[in-house]
Protein backbone atom coordinates (compact mmCIF):
# COMPACT_ATOMS: atom_id res chain seq x y z
CA UNK A 1 0.00 0.00 0.00
CA UNK A 2 1.57 2.90 -1.26
CA UNK A 3 1.27 6.71 1.00
CA UNK A 4 0.13 9.38 -0.57
CA UNK A 5 3.25 10.51 -1.71
CA UNK A 6 4.13 8.20 -3.62
CA UNK A 7 0.18 6.90 -4.88
CA UNK A 8 0.73 10.44 -6.40
CA UNK A 9 3.70 10.01 -8.22
CA UNK A 10 2.03 6.65 -9.58
CA UNK A 11 -1.01 8.24 -10.34
CA UNK A 12 1.68 11.21 -12.60
CA UNK A 13 2.98 7.80 -14.29
CA UNK A 14 2.65 7.74 -18.11
CA UNK A 15 1.96 3.95 -19.39
CA UNK A 16 4.76 2.63 -20.53
CA UNK A 17 6.35 -0.43 -21.82
CA UNK A 18 9.53 0.49 -19.65
CA UNK A 19 9.71 2.99 -16.92
CA UNK A 20 12.61 3.93 -14.85
CA UNK A 21 12.89 4.89 -11.10
CA UNK A 22 16.32 7.13 -10.23
CA UNK A 23 16.87 7.15 -6.45
CA UNK A 24 14.46 4.01 -5.96
CA UNK A 25 15.40 3.37 -2.26
CA UNK A 26 13.02 0.65 -0.87
CA UNK A 27 11.42 0.25 -4.74
CA UNK A 28 7.98 0.35 -3.35
CA UNK A 29 6.72 2.61 -6.53
CA UNK A 30 8.16 1.09 -9.68
CA UNK A 31 6.51 -2.94 -7.56
CA UNK A 32 3.61 -1.00 -7.65
CA UNK A 33 3.88 0.22 -11.08
CA UNK A 34 4.42 -3.04 -12.31
CA UNK A 35 1.82 -4.80 -10.24
CA UNK A 36 -0.59 -2.29 -11.60
CA UNK A 37 0.56 -2.57 -15.19
CA UNK A 38 1.00 0.86 -15.62
CA UNK A 39 4.66 -0.28 -16.95
CA UNK A 40 5.94 -3.56 -18.00
CA UNK A 41 8.88 -3.53 -16.78
CA UNK A 42 10.75 -0.91 -14.76
CA UNK A 43 14.65 0.20 -14.27
CA UNK A 44 15.34 0.45 -9.99
CA UNK A 45 18.38 2.48 -10.15
CA UNK A 46 20.22 3.85 -6.91
CA UNK A 47 23.87 4.89 -5.78
CA UNK A 48 23.53 3.44 -2.97
CA UNK A 49 24.46 -0.13 -2.90
CA UNK A 50 22.59 -0.19 0.05
CA UNK A 51 19.65 1.20 -0.81
CA UNK A 52 19.46 -1.35 -4.10
CA UNK A 53 19.64 -4.00 -1.61
CA UNK A 54 16.72 -3.24 -0.16
CA UNK A 55 14.93 -2.56 -3.69
CA UNK A 56 16.25 -6.34 -4.91
CA UNK A 57 14.74 -7.54 -1.72
CA UNK A 58 11.43 -5.91 -1.95
CA UNK A 59 11.57 -6.99 -6.17
CA UNK A 60 11.92 -10.23 -4.79
CA UNK A 61 9.37 -10.86 -2.17
CA UNK A 62 7.11 -9.85 -4.36
CA UNK A 63 7.90 -11.98 -7.47
CA UNK A 64 8.69 -9.53 -9.70
CA UNK A 65 12.33 -10.53 -10.44
CA UNK A 66 11.42 -11.22 -14.18
CA UNK A 67 10.41 -7.72 -14.86
CA UNK A 68 12.86 -5.95 -12.90
CA UNK A 69 15.94 -4.78 -13.58
CA UNK A 70 18.37 -3.42 -10.97
CA UNK A 71 21.18 -0.83 -11.38
CA UNK A 72 23.63 1.13 -9.36
CA UNK A 73 24.12 4.19 -11.12
CA UNK A 74 24.47 7.71 -10.65
CA UNK A 75 21.09 10.04 -11.46
CA UNK A 76 20.32 9.24 -15.15
CA UNK A 77 23.41 7.10 -16.00
CA UNK A 78 21.16 4.06 -15.16
CA UNK A 79 19.36 4.27 -18.41
CA UNK A 80 20.75 2.32 -20.20
CA UNK A 81 17.90 1.59 -22.73
CA UNK A 82 14.77 4.13 -23.97
CA UNK A 83 12.47 4.67 -21.29
CA UNK A 84 8.57 5.73 -21.82
CA UNK A 85 8.19 7.29 -18.09
CA UNK A 86 10.87 8.16 -15.45
CA UNK A 87 11.03 9.08 -11.90
CA UNK A 88 13.43 11.62 -9.92
CA UNK A 89 12.21 12.09 -6.29
CA UNK A 90 13.30 12.30 -2.74
CA UNK A 91 16.07 14.84 -2.78
CA UNK A 92 16.59 18.13 -2.84
CA UNK A 93 16.18 20.41 -5.99
CA UNK A 94 19.97 20.93 -6.55
CA UNK A 95 20.74 17.56 -6.64
CA UNK A 96 17.86 17.05 -8.48
CA UNK A 97 18.23 19.58 -10.96
CA UNK A 98 22.13 18.52 -11.38
CA UNK A 99 21.04 15.07 -12.64
CA UNK A 100 18.54 16.84 -15.11
CA UNK A 101 21.01 18.70 -16.42
CA UNK A 102 23.98 16.06 -16.35
CA UNK A 103 22.08 13.32 -17.96
CA UNK A 104 19.27 15.23 -20.13
CA UNK A 105 20.53 13.35 -23.34
CA UNK A 106 19.40 10.61 -22.12
CA UNK A 107 16.31 10.90 -21.68
CA UNK A 108 15.62 10.31 -25.24
CA UNK A 109 12.01 12.14 -25.01
CA UNK A 110 11.03 10.16 -21.89
CA UNK A 111 7.86 11.72 -19.58
CA UNK A 112 9.02 12.54 -16.17
CA UNK A 113 7.76 12.34 -12.68
CA UNK A 114 9.64 14.76 -10.62
CA UNK A 115 9.72 15.44 -6.68
CA UNK A 116 12.26 17.79 -4.51
CA UNK A 117 12.13 18.34 -0.98
CA UNK A 118 13.69 22.53 -1.16
CA UNK A 119 14.74 24.16 -3.71
CA UNK A 120 11.90 23.78 -6.36
CA UNK A 121 12.78 26.85 -8.27
CA UNK A 122 15.88 25.36 -9.19
CA UNK A 123 14.32 22.10 -10.29
CA UNK A 124 11.51 24.42 -12.65
CA UNK A 125 14.71 25.99 -14.53
CA UNK A 126 15.88 22.97 -14.72
CA UNK A 127 12.75 21.38 -16.78
CA UNK A 128 12.87 23.97 -18.72
CA UNK A 129 16.55 24.07 -19.68
CA UNK A 130 16.79 20.62 -20.25
CA UNK A 131 13.85 21.20 -23.15
CA UNK A 132 10.97 20.04 -21.18
CA UNK A 133 7.76 21.77 -20.28
CA UNK A 134 5.86 21.00 -16.84
CA UNK A 135 2.18 19.37 -17.71
CA UNK A 136 0.76 19.21 -14.30
CA UNK A 137 2.24 20.89 -10.72
CA UNK A 138 0.35 18.93 -8.01
CA UNK A 139 0.61 19.19 -4.10
CA UNK A 140 0.17 16.69 -1.47
CA UNK A 141 0.56 16.30 1.91
CA UNK A 142 1.91 13.12 3.36
CA UNK A 143 3.47 12.49 7.19
CA UNK A 144 2.67 16.09 7.98
CA UNK A 145 5.02 17.21 4.62
CA UNK A 146 3.90 18.63 1.86
CA UNK A 147 5.91 17.45 -1.25
CA UNK A 148 5.12 19.10 -4.40
CA UNK A 149 5.04 16.91 -7.89
CA UNK A 150 5.28 17.57 -11.61
CA UNK A 151 5.21 15.85 -14.44
CA UNK A 152 6.57 16.92 -17.43
CA UNK A 153 7.03 16.27 -21.19
CA UNK A 154 9.35 17.58 -23.82
CA UNK A 155 8.76 20.66 -25.49
CA UNK A 156 9.98 24.13 -24.52
CA UNK A 157 7.94 26.51 -22.93
CA UNK A 158 8.36 29.70 -21.40
CA UNK A 159 7.82 30.54 -17.20
CA UNK A 160 8.07 34.13 -16.02
CA UNK A 161 10.17 34.87 -13.15
CA UNK A 162 7.86 34.53 -10.80
CA UNK A 163 6.52 31.30 -12.40
CA UNK A 164 9.35 29.31 -11.94
CA UNK A 165 10.08 30.62 -8.06
CA UNK A 166 6.58 29.59 -7.07
CA UNK A 167 4.61 27.41 -9.53
CA UNK A 168 1.73 28.03 -11.85
CA UNK A 169 -0.05 25.10 -12.19
CA UNK A 170 0.18 24.78 -9.03
CA UNK A 171 -1.65 27.93 -7.99
CA UNK A 172 -4.58 28.10 -10.48
CA UNK A 173 -7.11 25.90 -8.46
CA UNK A 174 -7.73 27.50 -4.74
CA UNK A 175 -8.22 23.87 -2.60
CA UNK A 176 -7.89 24.01 1.35
CA UNK A 177 -4.48 22.03 0.87
CA UNK A 178 -3.29 24.85 -1.13
CA UNK A 179 -4.30 27.36 1.36
CA UNK A 180 -2.32 25.33 3.98
CA UNK A 181 0.58 25.11 1.86
CA UNK A 182 0.93 28.92 1.11
CA UNK A 183 0.48 29.49 4.99
CA UNK A 184 3.42 27.14 6.06
CA UNK A 185 5.42 28.50 3.59
CA UNK A 186 4.77 32.29 4.56
CA UNK A 187 5.97 31.03 7.95
CA UNK A 188 8.99 29.41 6.91
CA UNK A 189 9.95 32.26 4.83
CA UNK A 190 8.95 35.21 7.95
CA UNK A 191 11.14 32.81 10.52
CA UNK A 192 13.98 32.82 7.31
CA UNK A 193 13.78 36.60 7.27
CA UNK A 194 13.80 37.34 11.00
CA UNK A 195 16.85 35.51 10.84
CA UNK A 196 18.72 37.41 8.06
CA UNK A 197 17.47 40.36 9.82
CA UNK A 198 19.08 39.72 13.44
CA UNK A 199 22.72 38.89 11.82
CA UNK A 200 25.54 41.15 12.17
CA UNK A 201 26.02 42.25 9.29
CA UNK A 202 22.02 41.94 6.96
CA UNK A 203 22.16 40.64 3.46
CA UNK A 204 20.21 43.71 2.05
CA UNK A 205 19.82 40.98 -1.27
CA UNK A 206 18.38 38.31 0.77
CA UNK A 207 15.91 40.85 2.64
CA UNK A 208 14.40 41.54 -0.21
CA UNK A 209 13.93 38.58 -2.02
CA UNK A 210 12.39 37.00 1.13
CA UNK A 211 10.51 39.68 2.05
CA UNK A 212 8.91 39.48 -1.82
CA UNK A 213 8.29 35.76 -1.11
CA UNK A 214 6.39 37.16 1.90
CA UNK A 215 4.52 39.53 0.20
CA UNK A 216 3.83 36.80 -2.61
CA UNK A 217 2.35 34.55 -0.10
CA UNK A 218 0.31 36.99 1.59
CA UNK A 219 -1.26 38.44 -1.49
CA UNK A 220 -2.20 34.96 -2.61
CA UNK A 221 -3.64 34.00 0.47
CA UNK A 222 -5.85 37.32 0.68
CA UNK A 223 -6.94 36.87 -2.94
Amino acid sequence: MLDERLSLAAELYIPCDLGADIGTDHGQLPCSLLESGVCREMILADVSPKALSRAEAEVCRRHLEKRAELICADGLDALTRPCGCVSVMGMGGETLSGILRRGKDRLQGAALVLSAHTELHLVRQAICDIGYHITREVLCRSAGRFYVFWQALPGEDIMTADEIRYGSLMLREETPLLREYLAWRRRVASDRLQGLQRAAEPDKDAIAEVSAEIDFYTARLED
